[in-house]
């Protein structure tokens, strides 16, 4: 989980929960799925400092709160979104708010964005005295949300300036940070002011590298001919906070797609206020080589190795396919063999897709294994779907609604 300061759009907390949870198979006790998810939920809960004094400061202009600097959380639940619940309250006639993964699996600041305008409009519908959602927003939170759009090859700059920025970004995106940092403004978008692809118009630039710092693709670095002609000084973005990189030692710098290019020295590594936790490393290049330069390498090359591509095949039967109800491969196998061809069957015999995930994860997995039988998924009825549930004693419902209520 991460707390983002929405003034600065810093990172202001950010925590990991693990958990280890072992299984007697003698005791033939399971591990629900729903129980692990809370665990774990709650141990990160916990770590979340509410108390304003246990956040970063806030700067000097803003006044500190009473409360902590945060406009949105952003918690990510995967590639699947989670909008079951939100359709069945609107079904129902319900007020009901969606916001980042629950609505659509899309870019973080689309996230972060769409929880401010939900939240606005929770508030208003609580009857505070709040302002209205700008129409911009909802425009602006569509283009957040827009898929990429196309996608050209990579060439180096080619310019006359003593120092200049080179810009890697090959696929439109909603993405424009680059340029709207840009002191002098030299750097503008084609087309769309944020779908769009950045460009340099060639014509002034300072070497502040603020450019370098907010690119969240790591995607520019700053050439510099400035002091020597012959050994130009080439900025790359690094974030890496677990390796130190020291001036005067040598570094594998690479290109853009990750090949090597050379051995270079650092010349100088800094921390400027504006970088957040990125940092800038200056490293002694040459003329050929100075726009090529896109990172350095620290860990061993051997690490990157691609390992060996194994092709798929067949799902071993005890394979788990069902987490919630530990439901194996060989279990959904054979019950397609004989003759099964509705998941909802499946359902009532084996209890896939009936666990806390209600469906969430197995369906595609089990219809792998129906096209490995050689099944036709045109043959196959799709599980109903269940929005995500909280458990309820029976007894909330026999006492009529108020739990701990007399019967």
């Amino acid at each position: 989980m991460q707390i983002w300061d929405g003034r600065t759009g810093r990172i202001v907390w950010e925590g990991l929960s693990d958990l280890t949870l072992g299984q007697e198979t003698i005791r033939e006790e399971r591990i629900r799925f729903d129980d692990t998810i809370r665990a774990t939920w709650e141990a990160l809960v916990e770590e979340i400092p509410f108390a304003p004094d246990a956040l970063d400061e806030p700067p000097p202009e803003v006044p500190r709160s009473p409360v902590p600097r945060v406009v949105a959380l952003l918690v990510a639940v995967g590639l699947s979104p989670l909008d079951d619940f939100h359709h069945q309250a609107k079904a129902f006639g319900m007020k009901a708010y969606m916001a980042g993964d629950a609505a659509e699996i899309a870019e973080a600041s689309a996230a972060t964005f769409g929880g401010r305008i939900e939240a606005l409009r929770i508030a208003k519908d609580l009857g505070l005295d709040v302002p209205e959602v700008p129409e911009d927003w909802h425009r602006k939170l569509q283009v957040l949300k827009a898929h990429p759009g196309e996608t050209v090859e990579w060439r180096p700059p080619e310019s006359d300036l003593p120092v200049y920025p080179v810009l890697r970004c090959t696929q439109e995106i909603p993405c424009n940070p680059c340029s709207t940092v840009c002191p002098k403004h030299t750097i503008l978008m084609e087309g769309d002011p944020i779908l769009g692809r950045p460009y340099f118009t060639g014509t002034e630039c300072t070497g502040c590298a603020k450019c370098i710092a907010i690119c969240p693709g790591l995607a520019v670095t700053m050439v510099d001919f400035r002091k020597d002609p012959e050994r130009p000084v080439v900025t790359v973005p690094f974030e890496q906070t677990d390796v130190e990189v020291e001036p005067d030692t040598m570094v594998m710098a690479t290109d853009h797609e990750g090949q090597p290019i050379g051995m270079f020295r650092v010349v100088r590594v800094n921390r400027p206020k504006f970088a957040d936790r990125t940092r800038l490393v200056r490293l002694e290049a040459t003329p050929a080589t100075a726009n090529l330069i896109a990172g350095i390498r620290t860990q061993d090359p051997a690490v990157a190795e691609p390992i060996e591509t194994i092709p798929p095949g067949p799902i071993d039967d005890d394979v788990i396919i069902c987490r919630c109800e530990h439901i194996t491969a060989g279990e959904i196998r054979t019950a397609i063999r004989e003759g099964t061809r509705d998941i909802n069957e499946m359902k009532a015999s084996l209890r896939v897709c009936m666990g806390a995930c209600c469906g969430k994860n197995c369906p595609e997995h089990i219809e792998r294994l129906f096209r490995d039988e050689g099944v036709d998924l045109g043959e196959v009825t799709r599980a109903t779907t269940r929005p995500l549930f909280v458990e309820v004693p029976f007894g909330v419902f026999a006492r009529g609604g108020e739990e701990g209520g007399e019967g």
